[in-house]
């Protein structure tokens, strides 16, 4: 594959490592779908809050999650490699998420956060102490797949693309009649398992057929039928901020390898501004959840509103990442995602 076109994926990164602090700072205008006070999200009629908040904020975990799984697998390794590949990620899993304890929760008062119930428990590990740091658990689960399925052939990988992204469709059914909570968790390591699957398949390409990426695009477009229809439910405001699944939903995998599949066929051109932003993605993800508590100053003190609410917090935010990230260069770098 020719090198130059992966400059197209740094695109990607740069502008999914924006959407992941927007998901963070509050997403884009709420719509009824998440306020769940008098059954508000029962009235909701799909709005264009709603595609941006569902469609490409929420893009972003999967997106980062496939550019990764797409990256290893076109390097095999030996399981000495891999081993330390997983080691580096569960460090970086450890370190952020005790420091964030510890940052937020007055040192080691964080200790007594670990939940008693077994099931709360099990979510407190998944979800890494309930923090943003997940995410390195389920790439740890991916790049394992995908090391042990290197060898499967190309058909059988597709197969199991299919078969675990129907797996992803039955997880809301499941918790809205069981109540199991792991189910829906945004955090499930099921969520992302079809990417490790997708990853391995794009890598077989010398250049994905455009056709693979209009059905990708079509199944997205309609799957998500399904989150607005019989996935609604109130069952998972216990686990989101909205009555949807958060990533139990096949949409966000179709779309998710349909924007990789158009970025590997898209020769972008270089650009300074988009190779600095993809180049400190890691560091934005790792650091922006200690400036969060930024934006309510920002908006308590100036007295946003509209769209300066979300902008101006957005733009500070990213920009203390940043110079964050430029300070802690060394221990940031990101050959985790290259």
């Amino acid at each position: 594959m020719n090198p130059a076109r992966l400059v197209s994926i740094d695109y990607l990164r740069a502008f999914f490592s924006v959407c992941v602090v927007a998901v963070h700072l509050g997403y884009v205008f709420p719509s009824s779908i998440f306020r769940w006070r008098r059954d508000e999200y029962l009235n909701h009629t799909f709005g264009w809050s709603d595609f941006v908040n569902f469609y490409v904020l929420c893009l972003a975990v999967p997106v980062f999650i496939l550019v990764s799984a797409y990256l290893f697998a076109r390097k095999p390794t030996n399981l000495s490699g891999l081993m330390n590949r997983l080691g580096r990620i569960l460090r970086l899993m450890l370190f952020w998420s005790i420091l964030y304890q510890i940052f937020f929760f007055t040192g080691y008062g964080a200790l007594k956060l670990f939940p008693e119930d077994p099931q709360e428990r099990v979510i407190f590990l998944l979800t890494a102490g309930n923090t943003v740091y997940y995410f390195f658990l389920c790439l740890i689960i991916v790049t394992a797949v995908i090391h042990i399925s290197q060898k499967l052939s190309t058909i059988v990988i597709w197969m199991l693309f299919g078969a675990t992204t129907l797996i992803v469709g039955v997880l809301p059914i499941l918790h809205q009649r069981t109540g199991i909570l792991i189910l829906a968790l945004h955090a499930n390591p099921l969520n992302f398992l079809p990417l490790a699957f997708a990853g391995i398949g794009l890598a077989r390409l010398s250049r994905p057929p455009g056709w693979l990426g209009f059905t990708m695009l079509s199944l997205g477009a309609l799957t998500a039928i399904l989150d607005w229809t019989i996935y609604i439910d109130p069952c998972f405001f216990e686990v989101n901020r909205f009555a949807l699944p958060a990533y139990s939903r096949p949409s966000l995998i179709f779309l998710s390898v349909a924007l990789m599949i158009i970025a590997l066929r898209t020769s972008a051109p270089e650009n300074p501004i988009i190779s600095f932003m993809a180049r400190h993605s890691l560091a934005v993800y790792c650091l922006h959840p200690f400036f969060i508590p930024v934006r309510y100053k920002l908006v308590d003190k100036m007295h946003l509103t509209g769209v300066a609410e979300i902008l101006i917090p957005l733009a500070v935010v990213l920009a203390l990442s940043y110079l964050g990230s430029i300070v802690m260069g060394r221990f940031l770098r990101d050959d985790l995602i290259r």
